[in-house]
Parts: C-alpha cells; structure tokens; sequence
C-alpha cells in the first residue's frame, strides 16, 4: 500500500485531486516528479485503469526515472501505463493508424543529419546552394511545424502565430524538402507531433475513440511545450477534462525551439476551471540560494508569483568573484575543485556551468593542470557520429529493406565503388517502377555497368541474408548486430577513416557495444508491452539521446556544460562562470524584452541547480574571436540581493577569522582541559 502520509500539503492535494484539469506550478526542487508518480499510484488506488494512462515528458531520461520510480510504489500494477516522451507517444499513434495519416506503413525516422543532407538536397533543386546556411533552413522548417504549418500556408500566417524573415524562401525550401520526406517514405521528428495534430484534426471519429481509450493525462515540464504539442493536449483531453500539467514558467528557457512561455495560460484558456496548485517548499536548496533566485526573477514581468522556500539550515554565502581574463578565472575555479576534494568532496558533487560551449575550453585546461578528473557534456550527439549512424542504418535496412535513408546512406559505406551515376539510375529506377532501391537492384530493373552490377548484388544478397535470418528474440537482435560489424567490416572502415589512436579505439569500442545495447533496448521493450515490436524499436534508435554514452563507464568526475544541459540536474557545489555582459544575458538578447527575460530564466536554473554551494565568477576581459575585449559584470549581479552575497575578498577574509575563532576555541578547550587535570591530582594529593 502506498504511504501517501510523507507528502507536504500542496503535493497531497496536487496527487488526489485527479478529476478535472489541474496546472501545478512546481518551483526548482520542489518535487514534481515525486508528485506525477504519486499522482499515478493514487489513480491505481482509486480504480482508474491502467491503459487510461498517459504521462508524458521531453527526455528519455525522465521517462526513464518516471517508470522507475512508479514500479517502486506500485509493482507490476503499473504495466499498461504509458509514459514516454511527446515524441514516442506521438509516434505510437502514428505506427497504429497509419493509414489514416497518409503514411507507408513502413516509415522511418529521419535524424538530424539525415534531415540535413535533405535540405542540402532541396537548396541544390533550386539552385540555391552556398546561399543559405542548411541548419537554419531546418530551424525555419521546424519553426513552421512547431506553428501546424504546412509549406502553402507559411506565406500567409498569422503573424502573431508564426513569422519568418523571408517566408517565400522558406516555403520553397520546405516543399522539396517536404517531397523529399515522402520519396524516401520518412518523417521528421517535428512529424511525430504535427502529423499526429492533423491525423487528430481531421478525423473525427478516430479522435473521439482515442479520447475514450485514454481518459487521463499528466504532462511534465509544460512550460516547455510548443504549439503543436499543446493542440495535440487539447484535442485528445478536451472530453474527459481529465489532465495534470506539471511545469514552472520561471524555468522556461526553450524559446528557440518552439517552447511557449505562455502556454501556462493557454492551458487555462483551453481547459476553464483548471484549479491552480503550487508547490514551493524547496528540497534542494539553501535558503540563502533560494533568496537569490527568488529576488533575481521578480524583475520578470507576467509571470505566475511563488517564492521559493527551504527547511535547510544551512547558511553558506554565495561566493562572487571577480577575475583579470578568462584563464585566471578557469585556474581560480580548478583550484577551488581542488581544494573542494581535499575537504572530503567528491567530483561528482560539482558542476560547472556556462552559457555557451566555447567557454569550456579554459576550465578544461585549468583542471587538467590541476589533475582533476572531468567530463564535458553536449556537443555532438552519440547518436549523430558516423560510425553510429552507419551501423544503425545497416541495422534498420536488415529489418525494413524498404528504408530509404538507411539504403542512400549505406549504399556505398564502406566503398564499394558504385559511383554517383549509378546511384542517379539507381533512383530514377525506383521512381519509374515505385519501388525502393533495394527492391529495383534485387529484381535487376537498372542497367548497370558489370563492377556495378556485381557490387550491388553483393550487398543487396547481404541484407537480404540478414533480413530473411528469424528474430526470434532478443539474443538474435544482438547476433545480428554482431553479424553486421563482421560481415560488412564497420570496424575495418573505422581504421582505414581514423588516424588517431585513441579515438580510433574509443570508436570501435562504442560500436562493439551497440549489438548488446539494441539488445537492452529490445528487453526493455519487452518487459514494457509483453512482446517484441521490430518497428517500433528502430523509433527508439532514431529518437535515442547521448544518455547511454554518459550513463557508461565511471561517473565520479566534475561535471562541465552549459546551462541548457543542466536543468533538471543538481550539485551540492555549483560555479557558474562568464557572469558577463553580452554573455549572460547573450548580446542577442538584450535588445528584446521577451529575450532578456528568458535569460533572466536560464540565470534562475542556474542558481538553483546549487544545493550547499554557488560560485558566481565573471572576468573583466575575455578571449574571444582571436583577441582580447573588455568585459562588465552581467546587468543580473546588481538583481542579487546584498544579504547572503560576498565577493571573493570577504570570503577570504570570513575564513581566516573562522579559522583564527577555531583556534581561539581549540585554545579555550585545551586550558579548561589542562585545569580539569590539574584539579584532579590535587585532588589525589
């Protein structure tokens, strides 16, 4: 029986409260993800079905710990439940009514890199190559999903729903890009929610029998929910009225992919008589941390008043220091991390946070002098490496011969000389007969030159071998996983393409694990929904994160990236570096109030990723752009509060005389006990 007895008021009444819309406005550390589980085993308690439920949320990690989590309270109760990203959910509904969304049965993901080389391909229909940056093109692309906008609708929106710098531009681009998708019978991830949208709009009676499988939903991080997302809420819930959003709008830092700082009252809009619940007691942090954050985020205007509290009694000042350039204050922070694990913490305790990557590389080389262990997280993806990618694609060919991208991307990797001619005819073949690439090349519709011809054979009786290979369960995912490094020399390519050492072995390595992982993957799976769904794994593939790769191997190590990649996370000591203006905020940003106040925001996550501990340091010059440029301390050091505050020289001083009162009272000590011994062999005398 689950102890609801332990749960302060608020989340009490934001666990048992499970009919009607409820918002729960959860500050930093207050405990959302304790009160979504709850949330559910009190559901189960009270008779509601598990296959009711939905709950989801924008990582794999937090799904991850949300089922975790619940299958302690509950058990095997539990089973039924879905929880999962946005994305997979979404997914769901589009693998089970395909059809209806306009989709081969047998879609496939696009990655990021897949979606790129997709733009580069549009820009060259047009002959627009060289004049736009790829990247940006996909962001507008993305921009307009996230809007529910399809290319012939961009050059007439909304502007206060959606606005472009140059929407005909735009809308050419997303057409061929949008062709493209459907040759290759692929969809994007911003596909997983804007199909999804319009599958729900335009089929009224499959909406309504969705909103009677699934009577109540629970959404996390709400406030980072965009457009489309929320119509997708509004659609499925709109019957049963029965769903929880869970979410701060002080912690809304998402804006430039889509998220919507006033979709909190959106919500309320949409759902009328939503009841209002805050949680704001605090178990995280210090109070003296909490009354900084608190005081630095009142200067945000429209935003839904808390302020945060803790029963900590700690009293620990944050520290402000104040450096000549950029390197001074990498190695003063090193040596702080030094001293730190001399006082008995661990590396694992401390975070170093920045606004942008680039700034990682001074505190990168100042620890390594000092000798002290770190990981730097972001950058590239796992999942976006070539070597990743391409066994992945093997892989997904072998199950799905029908997978397009996959086929482009492996045709000729490793190099098996076919040319880009024969891969021209190779496409056009599969246009004229409406077939995939691997089916034209296995039933000899193109004409191929003899090399050609015997190359492609090869390969295509080598995926035909793998696929017709029986997946009878999740060992056999794993073997063929080892099949395919073997049997087409991915580890050969991987030594022939890498020159250094190191990193040709830590690459191999990576591969070798990938047959167990899939192998993981496919267990889990399993356990989840009693059986073994090939299609739906190759979604998890395509929709993983770098969590495996910063799950493995020893994590005791002091902890560097930027702010975005550190919400949700926490560390008893946190230093927070580059407190600059045109840094934080970013000079993009101060130019706009919205802006400002987003960075405001991520100043706030910040601050309150400290348990015991905050460092704020700021350096009067920085390197940047091959030289030196004067800094100001940001404008967000002036919003912090004089009490609880100290620079670096009261810190100094502070713990010299703490030191010179230890030894007054070590002092004392010692001459009481001296006359205690004293008196007592008078005594004897």
């Amino acid at each position: 029986m689950v102890d609801f007895s332990q749960l302060n008021p608020e989340q009490h009444q934001a666990v048992t409260r499970i009919q009607g819309p409820v918002m729960i406005i959860a500050g930093a550390g207050t405990g959302k993800t304790r009160v979504i589980t709850y949330r559910m085993a009190f559901m189960l308690n009270a008779g509601v079905t598990p296959t009711e439920i939905v709950a989801m949320t924008f990582t794999n990690k937090a799904a991850r710990e949300m089922k975790e989590r619940l299958t302690e309270l509950v058990g095997r109760s539990a089973k039924g439940i879905i929880i999962g990203t946005f994305h997979s959910f979404c997914l769901r509904v589009l693998r089970e009514f395909a059809h209806e969304a306009g989709l081969d049965s047998r879609f496939s993901l696009a990655g990021t890199s897949d979606q790129l080389d997709l733009v580069r391909k549009a820009m060259e229909e047009r002959g627009w190559q060289g004049l736009y940056r790829p990247e940006d093109l996909l962001a507008r692309i993305s921009n307009a999903k996230n809007a529910l906008l399809r290319p012939q609708d961009v050059l007439h929106a909304d502007p206060l729903r959606f606005s472009d710098k140059d929407p005909a531009v735009l809308a050419a681009i997303y057409d061929v890009y949008e062709r493209q998708l459907k040759l290759n019978r692929v969809i994007d991830f911003d596909d997983c929610i804007f199909k999804t949208a319009l599958l729900l709009k335009n089929n009224a009676d499959l909406c309504q029998r969705l909103q009677a499988r699934w009577r109540y939903f629970l959404v996390d991080e709400f406030q980072d929910t965009n457009f489309a997302q929320l119509y997708v809420l509004e659609l499925l819930a709109k019957e049963s009225r029965n769903i929880c959003v869970v979410g701060d709008d002080d912690q809304s830092i998402y804006s430039w992919r889509g998220a919507l700082v006033e979709t909190l009252d959106r919500f309320e809009q949409i759902f009328p008589g939503t009841l209002l619940i805050k949680l704001e007691q605090n178990y995280r942090c210090s109070n003296v941390i909490l009354h900084a954050a608190n005081t630095v985020i009142r200067n945000n205007t429209g935003r839904k008043a808390k302020t945060l509290w803790s029963s900590s009694q700690n009293q620990s000042p944050i520290t402000l220091a104040s450096h000549g350039d950029d390197v001074n204050e990498a190695k003063w922070i090193a040596k702080k991390c030094f001293t730190l694990l001399g006082q008995g913490f661990k590396p694992r305790d401390i975070g170093i946070l920045y606004r942008a990557n680039a700034q990682a590389k001074a505190v990168e080389m100042a620890l390594r002098e000092m000798q002290v262990p770190y990981k730097v997280y972001g950058g590239t993806s796992f999942f976006e490496r070539k070597e990743v990618k391409d066994f992945l694609c093997y892989f997904r060919l072998s199950v799905n011969p029908g997978d397009r991208l996959a086929f482009w991307r492996i045709i000729n990797t490793p190099v098996r000389g076919i040319g880009l001619k024969t891969l021209e005819k190779i496409e056009e073949a599969a246009k004229t007969h409406d077939k995939s690439p691997l089916e034209v090349l296995q039933l000899d519709l193109v004409d191929l030159d003899s090399r050609a011809r015997k190359a492609t054979h090869e390969f295509v009786a080598a995926i035909r071998s793998l696929h017709d290979t029986p997946l009878v369960d999740v060992n056999d995912l794993e073997t063929r996983g080892q099949r395919i490094i073997k049997e087409f020399g991915l580890e050969d390519e991987i030594r022939n393409k890498t020159t250094h050492e190191g990193a040709r072995r830590r690459k191999i390595e990576s591969m070798k694990k990938l047959p167990t992982w899939i192998k993981t993957l496919a267990e889990r799976q399993v356990e989840d929904r009693g059986q073994l769904q090939l299609l739906d794994l190759l979604d998890q593939l395509s929709l993983g994160d770098n969590e495996k790769e910063q799950k493995g191997g020893n994590d005791n190590h002091v902890s560097l990236m930027t702010i975005h990649a550190s919400k949700g996370l926490e560390f008893p000591v946190v230093f927070l570096c580059g407190v600059e203006e045109d840094q934080l905020p970013h000079k993009n940003s101060v130019s706009s109030d919205q802006a400002l106040m987003e960075e405001r925001r991520l100043f706030y996550v910040a601050i309150t990723r400290a348990k015991i501990k905050l460092h704020l340091t700021y350096a009067r010059e920085r390197f940047s752009q091959f030289k030196k440029t004067p800094r100001k301390p940001s404008r967000f050091i002036d919003e912090l509060p004089n009490k609880g505050v100290e620079t670096e020289h009261d810190a100094e001083m502070r713990a010299m005389i703490d030191e010179e009162q230890k030894k007054e009272i070590n002092m004392s000590r010692l001459s009481k006990l001296k006359a205690e011994l004293r008196s007592g062999f008078a005594r004897r005398d």
